[in-house]
């Protein structure tokens, strides 16, 4: 499923390219149309905003992802980006 905000695709899958069109002069606006498609993903991921956290999550998920500031809390490695991984924070 896709939403559509500012007109830029939010990618909720991961990209796999459409099908090669049958014939050849269509070749253009299938590479026009993949490379929208691409750029759409790669301003997504790009958006991603990550605030800094000042005290541990009291119930951290398996995948959770932190930015910890490294000086109220610190996991372990200072500041930086924290993985969950199920047990501890993984710094990533």
């Amino acid at each position: 499923m896709a939403t559509y905000v500012d007109r830029v695709e939010t990618s909720v899958v991961r990209y796999e390219p459409g099908p090669l069109p049958e014939n050849v002069e269509d070749l253009g606006g299938y590479v026009v149309s993949e490379l929208k498609r691409l750029g759409d993903i790669i301003l997504n991921q790009s958006l991603v905003r990550i605030d800094r956290t000042h005290i541990e999550p009291s119930k951290p998920r398996t995948g959770d992802i932190r930015y910890a500031d490294g000086t109220d809390w610190n996991p372990g490695s200072g500041e930086g980006i924290y993985f969950y991984n199920g047990t501890a924070w993984v710094n990533l």
